[in-house]
């Protein structure tokens, strides 16, 4: 009877189990070798590229709203960041801010990310555009405006430059 159950039951589970087995180990080892899953990356500090202004935050800040608009571009959504950050860092453990004022504006061009999206569909991940305005404690006099260089798909590489050109122009507007 025992021999029965084990020929009958328990070795054809062990059949199933163990092709089931390697056949995950074979899916893993052709996904490793063609790349198919992800790995986080390390941002690099070329990616982050700041500016550093004499001046008043509020001033700084319009100033950046105010080019964007210039640009005959819409801002979806400003970020008050240091609201949040200020708020939520006693909930985990920290004393001070880092930041006395901080916004990011997210914006997006229409006409960029229709030719970003017309190279590549997973493009769409590239907008919306952000430009951070902020000032830190430790420099209070100064207003630090950041953005980051995005990257796109292999073929991107002309789209990127003009984001950065239209970016950088947009503060370059704010800040002459």
């Amino acid at each position: 009877m025992l021999n029965t159950i084990v020929f009958f039951i328990i070795r054809p589970m062990y059949e199933t189990c163990k092709k089931a087995v390697y056949t995950a180990l074979a899916c893993f080892a052709v996904f490793t070798f063609l790349g198919v899953y992800t790995t986080p990356v390390l941002a690099d500090t070329q990616s982050i590229v700041t500016t550093k202004v004499k001046g008043v935050f509020h001033d700084i800040s319009e100033n950046i709203r105010m080019a964007i608009i210039g640009k005959g571009i819409n801002i979806s959504h400003v970020l008050p960041a240091s609201q949040m950050l200020n708020r939520t860092g006693t909930v985990f453990g920290y004393k001070s801010n880092v930041y006395i004022n901080a916004e990011t504006y997210e914006f997006c061009s229409a006409r960029i990310s229709q030719k970003l999206s017309r190279l590549d569909p997973d493009n769409i991940v590239l907008c919306p555009f952000t430009i951070s305005v902020y000032v830190i404690k430790e420099e209070p006099d100064i207003v630090r405006i950041s953005y980051r260089i995005p990257t796109g798909r292999v073929g991107t590489e002309d789209l990127i430059k003009e984001i950065v050109a239209l970016i950088s122009g947009i503060i370059d507007d704010a800040t002459w």
